[in-house]
């Protein structure tokens, strides 16, 4: 049924002998092993060799693209392994395609592959900066992607909360919303010491809800957000004990609409 015009890739046998055999790198970017996922590889394995069903697929600089955890598992057992070689020019799309459809990356995942990439420096470098600002802030990716959007909310204003641009290294970064990220940044750091009597706790700061509803109330033409910080020093307010967004929310119109100066 198959002939030779139909070949696409070709699948090579590579015996622990062969030199090549422990030639394989890791692509950057690409998750690290996990120890439990060999273990069960492992285990399967050893009742039936099946990597020349499901090949390690490989670069043309013999870099991992998908089957880390088949290889460290076939090396633990002396076992040859099988490879496909594919040339293709986008093959951090491939990389991501192979890996989301096996075991879901978190966005964090997707931001540590693309701040590695080699071959595409822009794109490293602006996922580098989203890991920096989100070291250093305490804020979720969900919302950081959002502010990097202009956004006050991802879910509601971003087409698919903007995960298909974000995953696929299309995060925008320029002077304007340079200055939008590093204002709104800065303006919910001033948030966690501006309490007199009741400090934000570090865990109310870090819920998605908590930003989220500050994010809207800073992109209310008549908010102040001095005069916020102000009344929120001065405040017994109860942040720390909210859950949902329409209830910090709440409270924040009461700390900022309250008598006094």
């Amino acid at each position: 049924m198959f002939t030779k015009k139909h070949e696409v890739n070709v699948i090579y046998k590579i015996p622990v002998s062969d030199p090549a055999y422990y030639g394989l790198k890791k692509f950057k970017g690409n998750r690290p092993t996990v120890k439990l996922n060999v273990e069960r590889i492992k285990k399967s394995m050893e009742k039936r060799n099946y990597l020349n069903c499901i090949p390690i697929i490989v670069d043309d600089k013999y870099r991992i693209i998908d089957g880390q955890n088949r290889y460290e598992a076939a090396k633990s057992l002396g076992h040859a392994i099988h490879v496909i070689q594919i040339n293709d020019t986008d093959l951090g799309q491939i990389a991501i395609a192979l890996n989301t459809n096996k075991r879901n990356w978190t966005l964090l995942n997707f931001a540590h592959y693309w701040a590695e990439q080699e071959d595409n420096p822009e794109a490293a470098a602006i996922y580098q900066r989203f890991l920096d600002y989100k070291e250093n802030n305490n804020i979720t990716c969900g919302i950081l992607i959002a502010i990097f959007n202009m956004k006050s909310s991802r879910g509601i204003f971003l087409k698919d909360g903007g995960n298909k641009d974000f995953k696929e290294g299309r995060l925008p970064f320029g002077t304007v919303n340079r200055r939008h990220i590093e204002d709104t940044l800065s303006k919910l750091r001033q948030l966690k010491e501006a309490s007199l009597y009741s400090p934000i706790l570090r865990s109310t700061f870090r819920k998605q809800q908590f930003q989220e509803a500050f994010l809207q109330a800073m992109e209310i033409k008549c908010f102040n957000f001095d005069k916020f910080l102000w009344r929120l020093c001065g405040s017994r307010h109860i942040l720390n004990k909210l859950a949902k967004k329409t209830d910090i929310h709440d409270e924040i119109v009461r700390i900022y609409t309250k008598k006094g100066k």
